[in-house]
């Protein structure tokens, strides 16, 4: 009963803090059948109708990085409801129609899946979105100070947002630089109140993209390495170093020989359907995290682990800012880091200065 109380106030917390869920709204929630996952949107459902809402559940197969989305799920997100949910087992999957033709949004820029021209393009849609989220995670997770959280996100981002160069070093062996020129920097902060707007829950990190073709250095991944349909901490630290923005070398044990063959099956899929910039792009350095939530943990999760406090994670593959388009987005984390914005220190092994 404990367990049950827990995972509603989740659920109230998530409709009614995150997404200000009104009556009448249309909320399509999208899942994968059993587990976890079809616990927390069944009584994010019942929650919904509680609230006086349209809610609708769509669930579809397990979905990784490399298959295709139901039909039914793309048409669904094309309704353009007031509200998205995806709470799946892996991925939404992706869009087929989205990859070979593509999208063109209100704003005038082209979008590789449906769900993200509703969502950044066209703005008709609020979202969040927890891929192989745990009722545990859930729970812990999502029922958090968020005034705090904003402010601290939102005073890091003001950093980022007046910066030219960042520089990440660590115990472990990390040293990596690269341009922000021209970014600017991005949060998730559980405020996915206003249509156009989404993100994770649990949610709390600054993120940013660097500029492209910029990376140079060495990252030593010691804490959790995204292996896409699964994660890992690794048997031996994963080290990856840079050349003008792209993985040149990846060493290691086991846990490095995973992440490189996943790099390798990326780029000959990217090839063997004529993608050429999906190709170049598995290897791109497409974003720096920055973990903010106080009550995420580090367990195998890339969707907790990429948010606690006092870590930074990576991704390998496409950025976020829609200029660098791949078929991977790989999070891996670094412990203890040092950050530096323009030679100013704003994180020291791993707590936040500003």
């Amino acid at each position: 009963m404990a367990d049950d109380a827990k995972l509603r106030e989740a659920a109230k917390v998530a409709l009614t803090e995150c997404l200000a869920v009104k009556e009448g709204e249309r909320v399509l929630m999208i899942t994968s059948f059993g587990g976890d996952v079809f616990e927390i949107c069944q009584e994010l459902f019942a929650q919904a109708k509680a609230l006086k809402a349209r809610p609708v559940m769509v669930i579809q197969d397990d979905k990784d990085n490399f298959t295709f989305a139901d039909p039914v799920v793309i048409d669904a997100i094309k309704s353009e409801p007031d509200v998205i949910i995806s709470i799946c087992r892996g991925r939404i999957g992706k869009d087929p129609y989205g990859m070979q033709i593509g999208y063109v949004g209100r704003d005038g820029n082209k979008y590789s899946h449906v769900y993200d021209k509703v969502l950044d393009g066209d703005k008709r849609s609020r979202s969040f979105w927890s891929p192989s989220c745990t009722r545990e995670i859930f729970e812990r997770s999502v029922t958090i100070d968020y005034a705090e959280l904003r402010k601290n996100a939102k005073n890091l981002k003001e950093k980022v947002d007046s910066g030219k160069e960042v520089r990440v070093t660590s115990p472990g062996g990390t040293d990596v630089k690269f341009s922000i020129a021209g970014r600017k920097g991005h949060y998730d902060d559980g405020d996915f109140t206003l249509p156009g707007s989404g993100g994770n829950l649990p949610t709390g990190e600054v993120y940013m993209s660097p500029a492209n073709g910029t990376t140079e250095g060495v990252i030593v991944f010691d804490g959790t390495v995204d292996l896409d349909s699964s994660a890992e901490r690794p048997d031996v630290p994963v080290r990856v170093r840079f050349d003008r923005g792209y993985v040149a070398e990846v060493t290691g044990k086991e846990t490095a020989k995973k992440f490189g063959d996943l790099l390798e099956r990326s780029a000959a899929q990217a090839r063997e359907r004529g993608l050429k910039d999906e190709e170049r792009n598995t290897r791109h350095l497409g974003e720096l995290g920055i973990g903010l939530n106080p009550n995420a943990r580090m367990s195998c999760n890339i969707l907790e682990d990429e948010k606690v406090g006092g870590t930074v994670h990576f991704a390998i593959g496409m950025n976020l800012e829609n200029d660098a388009h791949a078929l991977i987005h790989l999070d891996c984390l670094v412990l203890r880091p040092d950050v530096y914005i323009d030679g100013e220190q704003v994180m020291r092994e791993g707590k936040i200065l500003i």
